[in-house]
Parts: structure tokens; sequence; C-alpha cells
């Protein structure tokens, strides 16, 4: 964007020369003017490297038409509207015909997968972002949330969840159109890419913004995302492990709500049954839950129809877990072995729940 403030239209980090002075009066060369626009640019870079042109006549001459139509052209295509990139996306993207068109596994058509992309390259920018709500781009989401086609509906959330993420303007506007409660409505239904993008929209959407995580507590998605734990696809699992420990540091009635609904069995089950990519973060999740040593957590990590502790023991023998790489993971497995190292008797940790 232009400005009339000559200081704000300076090339920053341009090249300077030695300023003349006495003992340098014959040696030092003339300070080409500041450059301040790319045209500027282009001929101060042209007079500070003269010297090291080869031989001959180097004087510096009018451009020829052609190669000054052709430098022009060179730096145009260097700068980008980003206002109208965003516009021309949107328009795009809020065809409801057009999208409602594409049948499910039917590859995007051209224009809305670049629709797509360029939305993804610009709007990590938070002005970027908020300038797109503003120009009515919110108004895609119910439109792509409402395709059959699952590449879509991920590719929607790839969005939400760059415009949500640390960017409590567009949390906000999430929240008021309703798409936290559309993603979790989704959560139960999506599969594959499209599952784990909605749950990165849905994580980036409400974390670190209070009144979308009351929201998602009052709504039921606790319990939605523990019964998510046990989705066979890895990727989900460790998205929804991740959030899950996230509301257990930073949201005590989601944290009580997963509690209630033993969550620790969930876990356990999960980590018995095989060891992957997710595993680390639902090691991660139990501590989370331990934090504080609540007497329900206590009870049902030390619940012999669990046999969390034998599942620990178990997990930390594998071989696969040698070396460094799985150091976190081990470490965790050591602090839930201190739950039954270190905590009173199953029947003690009852009565104190019981007298409650």
């Amino acid at each position: 964007m232009g400005s009339n403030n000559p200081e704000q239209n300076k090339i920053v980090g341009a090249l300077t020369f030695p300023t003349r002075s006495e003992d340098n009066a014959q040696t030092a060369p003339v300070q080409p003017r500041q450059p301040r626009n790319l045209q500027g640019l282009l001929r101060f870079a042209m007079e500070a490297t003269k010297a090291e042109d080869a031989p001959g006549n180097s004087e510096f001459g009018p451009m020829d038409e052609e190669r000054r139509k052709f430098l022009e052209e060179a730096l145009k295509s260097l700068t980008v509207n980003v206002a109208e990139v965003l516009q021309k996306a949107i328009t795009t993207l809020t065809n409801t015909e057009k999208i409602h068109s594409i049948q499910l596994g039917q590859p995007l058509p051209d224009d809305v997968d670049t629709a797509f992309n360029n939305l993804l390259e610009f709007i990590d920018q938070i002005d970027t972002a908020n300038d797109f709500y503003k120009m009515g781009g919110f108004a895609m989401f119910p439109i792509a949330y409402g395709s059959e086609n699952d590449d879509i509906r991920a590719r929607a959330s790839s969005v939400l969840a760059e415009l949500c993420q640390n960017n409590p303007f567009c949390q906000a506007r999430a929240h008021e159109c309703g798409l936290l409660n559309v993603l979790l409505n989704l959560v139960q239904s999506e599969r594959g890419n499209a599952l784990t993008k909605c749950l990165y929209a849905l994580s980036c959407a409400t974390r670190e913004y209070e009144p979308a995580c009351r929201e998602l507590v009052a709504q039921g998605g606790c319990e939605a995302l523990a019964q998510l734990l046990r989705t066979p696809e890895t990727s989900a699992r460790t998205k929804v492990a991740f959030f899950i420990r996230y509301l257990c540091h930073n949201c005590p009635e989601a944290k009580e709500q997963f509690i209630n609904l033993n969550i620790v069995a969930i876990i356990a089950e999960q980590i018995k049954t095989c060891r992957d990519a997710s595993t680390e973060h639902l090691l991660s999740t139990l501590v989370s839950l331990t934090e504080g040593m609540p007497p329900e957590v206590v009870r049902q990590c030390r619940d012999p129809s669990i046999g969390l502790q034998k599942i620990i023991d178990d997990h930390l023998k594998l071989l696969e877990l040698e070396g460094d790489r799985y150091r976190e993971e081990k470490e965790y497995c050591q602090l839930l072995k201190q739950m039954f190292e270190n905590c009173p008797p199953v029947e003690n940790v009852c009565e104190e729940v019981a007298d409650r």
C-alpha cells in the first residue's frame, strides 16, 4: 500500500556507500540516490555495480523501450494483489451450485483447487485472516461443509484452522457463526483425512479461547472426543489426544467430564492394543489427568479390571522403545508408574471418593 511519507517508501536495508570525507575525498564514490520503489531499486543496483561491468563504455544511458517493458512486466510479476486473490477465491468457493455439483470421490476442478491453495498461502497472516472475514469469506463454510465431497470438507477445515490458530478475532467470529457446533457434529461422522482436518479445525477454533471451551463442554464435546480415541485412524487419534491433553490442562470443567467418562480405561485399551505415533500423546494425556492426584483418577488407574499397571510395564519392555528417540514416551510411563508406587491402597482411595 502506498504512503505519502517519503521515509515509509524507502527500501529497507538498501546498500550504502562510504560518505565523502577529507581523508578519502579523491577515492570515495558518489553515493547514488536512495531508492524509494522497485524501479528505483533497479536503477540503484545498476549504478552501484557499474564499476564491476566489463571494460568499455559504461555510461549510464537511457533504457531502450523493449527492455523497459520487459523489466516492468518482470517487476509486476513479483507483486501480488492479495485482496484480489482472496476475493477471487471467495467468489469461487461461495458458488453453491458449483461446489455442490462436485460429487463424492470426484477430483476438484482446477479453479476450486486453486482457490483453496491460494487461501492457505496467505491467511496464515493474522491481518489477512481478519480481512478474509471482513470480505465475507466465512460464507464459504456452510457451503463447503454441506458438500458430499470429503476433500472439499477437509480443505474447508484446513482453511478454518489456519484462520483461527492463535487468532482470537477469527475464533470469536467462528463461534458467533455457529461453526463450533458444525465441527462437533462433523467429527462424529467424518472419516480419514476429513476427520483429521476437522479435529484440527475444532482444536484451533477452541484453544486459548475460553467461550469456545465452555461451548464445547456444554454441547457434549468431551464425550465425542473421548469416543474418538477409539478411532482406528492414527493421525486422528493423535489429534484427539493432543486436544484432550490441552483441555485437561486449561479447562477444569472439561477435565472433570473426561474423568467422569472414565477416559483412563479408553486410553489404557488403546495403549494395550498397539503402539503407534499416537501412543506418546495418549500417555501424555494420562499424565495430565493424574496431575494433582484426583482421587477418582487414582481409583481408575488402579482399577484391576483396567490393568493399567501391567499395560505400562509391558509397554516399557517393548524393544522398539530402545534409544533416545522415545525418551519422552518412556518418561511418561515412569511418571504413571508412580501412581502405583506412592499412592494409598485402592480401598482407601474408594473411601475418599465416597466421602466427597
